[in-house]
């Protein structure tokens, strides 16, 4: 028997990039550079692997893979340079659909949440640039869990702080590493497509084009 979560009490946990704001394009190109200083080139097939992961998590990857002979905090380090000369808009690169959408979540009384695996200190430019903070209950990053996405870790203490069962939570995610989070923690995964980057979101429970498509009315958990 299906059963609309609109029908009962239920909660949405949001990540950031990819779902809020347009931001992995421009993380690409920055990313390039850093790839061009250390002298590698990364397969586009191995990008999608770290999408969605804390960035000391990526640099592991990238240095298991690729050999690198700096340590985890040399590579954060450089990436810190490049990522601080950018001139973030965040306003500039909202999805159009994310303020409707919280506006109808909170209109009917539904805890937000948002989970993502960027720093406290760039969440928190996000929300104020964007006028967003409003809207979340609750608000988690990745330098406030251990085990970063796709451990489910982040998933369930959100769940918790917005005292909602796993069971009874949406996520919205437009990752791998992110859905595979959301599952094993026994939540209801909504996948984003993004209009330029290819990434694996078979394992969701559905996938949109956009955060517009997203009618919670429509979706259901087997009872």
């Amino acid at each position: 028997m299906e059963e609309s979560l609109i029908m009962k009490k239920f909660g949405v946990i949001f990540d950031m990039d990819g779902v809020i704001i347009d931001s992995e394009p421009v993380y690409r190109s920055l990313n390039e550079q850093i790839y061009k200083r250390l002298g590698i080139k990364v397969e586009e097939s191995f990008k999608s692997k770290y999408i969605g992961v804390t960035a000391r998590t990526k640099w592991k990857l990238i240095k298991e893979n690729y050999n690198l002979s700096q340590s985890i905090e040399e590579l954060l380090k450089v990436q810190n340079e490049v990522f601080s000369q950018a001139k973030w808009d965040y306003r500039k690169i909202l999805f159009p659909g994310v303020k409707p959408l919280l506006k109808k979540l909170q209109m009917n009384a539904v805890p937000l949440a948002l989970a993502t695996s960027s720093g406290r200190l760039r969440v928190n430019e996000v929300l104020e640039q964007c006028n967003l903070a409003g809207y979340f209950k609750k608000v988690i990053t990745g330098d406030e869990v251990k085990n970063g996405k796709p451990d489910p870790e982040i998933f369930l203490l959100a769940a918790k702080l917005i005292n909602i069962p796993p069971e009874n939570c949406i996520v919205i995610e437009d990752s791998y590493n992110g859905l595979v989070a959301a599952k094993d923690a026994n939540m209801y995964g909504v996948g984003i497509r993004h209009p330029e980057i290819q990434v694996d979101l078979s394992i969701a429970d559905i996938i949109v084009e956009s955060l517009e498509e997203i009618e919670f009315e429509l979706i259901g958990k087997e009872e």
